[in-house]
């Protein structure tokens, strides 16, 4: 899947970001990029964010799986 360089220009991830941080990140990230694998420590932390918030898990938003 092609880099969407607007979203990552406007979605920084924080500096020394939580972990909570970073799984809302990933999250957002498979909704509207998915350039890359959600990192294994917390996949399937951002696959129950993502069908809590929208019903869509993360394979459904097109994010890469290694």
């Amino acid at each position: 899947m092609a880099l969407n360089k607007e979203w990552h220009r406007q979605n920084r991830m924080p500096p020394r970001a939580t972990r909570e941080q970073r799984i809302k990140w990933h999250a957002a990230h498979a909704m509207a990029c998915a350039c890359r694998a959600v990192p294994d420590s917390i996949k399937l932390d951002v696959e129950k964010l993502l069908k809590a918030r929208r019903g869509t898990s993360v394979r459904q938003a097109g994010c890469m799986w290694p």
